[in-house]
């Protein structure tokens, strides 16, 4: 049974509802089941992040674009409360300072913040220096999913330092209610406890599996942490990403 929970104007930070440019969603029919799916989740604002990662897949500004647009007027008709922006979530690599530069990768909603993710074997130093890299070009980087990354995982201190050192932190709401396992969830708990996570994004691939879930996870974070923090970290962080605003 669904979780209900008093929150309005849910954000999905990260997801891959974009269809026909990734491994997410295949079709526009298949992202407007999952925008179904979202919407009854509580879900009222969607941040696009089609993977960026040139190795895999031709991330082509100008389909995107047609794509964004084509699911942002569908949505309209539909739900005309339902808000999209457009980003993307950058798969680190040698080459993604490089592409930085030269402004190949759009921001999250146009504006400064940058959703990274890496190797679940990255090293703390190589995420630790992508940190600086980004901010070094004026962008406010945010790590994706940090609970998948073996150099940190368990390790809440060093969590804490890369926060310190200017990186917001995201986690996965079906990380938070256990769905890949206790050992992912008592970190990402900890995380909680201690005020160290700032946005929770569904990282949405399908309507059927990896689907735009999210009330269950925020229910549990408003009862265990209080209803203040899951506003914060569905709502009010992520509007700060659209205002283009630090936290």
């Amino acid at each position: 049974m669904k979780k209900t929970i008093d929150i309005d104007n849910i954000f999905d930070m990260h997801c891959h509802i974009l269809y026909g440019v990734d491994d997410g969603s295949k079709s526009l029919e298949q992202s407007l089941r999952m925008v179904d799916i979202a919407y009854e989740e509580g879900i009222r604002n969607i941040i696009l992040t089609p993977h960026y990662n040139p190795r895999m897949w031709d991330f082509n500004i100008q389909v995107v674009n047609e794509h964004y647009m084509a699911l942002k007027d569908a949505v309209a008709k539909k739900y005309p409360s339902m808000k999209l922006w457009g980003g993307c979530e950058i798969f680190y690599g040698s080459d993604t300072p490089e592409a930085l530069k030269s402004g190949q990768i759009p921001g999250m909603a146009g504006g400064d913040y940058m959703l990274i993710e890496f190797m679940t074997s990255a090293s703390y130093r190589t995420i630790k220096n992508a940190v600086i890299e980004f901010q070094q070009q004026g962008k406010i980087p945010i790590l994706a999913h940090v609970e998948r990354y073996e150099s940190l995982f368990g390790d809440v201190d060093l969590v804490e330092e890369l926060q310190d050192a200017g990186a917001y932190i995201q986690v996965n709401a079906s990380s938070v209610i256990g769905d890949h396992g206790k050992h992912e969830q008592k970190f990402v708990k900890k995380l909680l406890k201690l005020g160290l996570v700032n946005f929770i994004g569904t990282d949405a691939h399908r309507d059927d599996k990896r689907a735009p879930h999210i009330a269950e996870a925020a229910a549990y974070i408003a009862k265990k942490y209080g209803e203040d923090y899951a506003r914060e970290l569905l709502v009010e962080n992520p509007q700060k990403i659209v205002d283009n605003q630090y936290l």
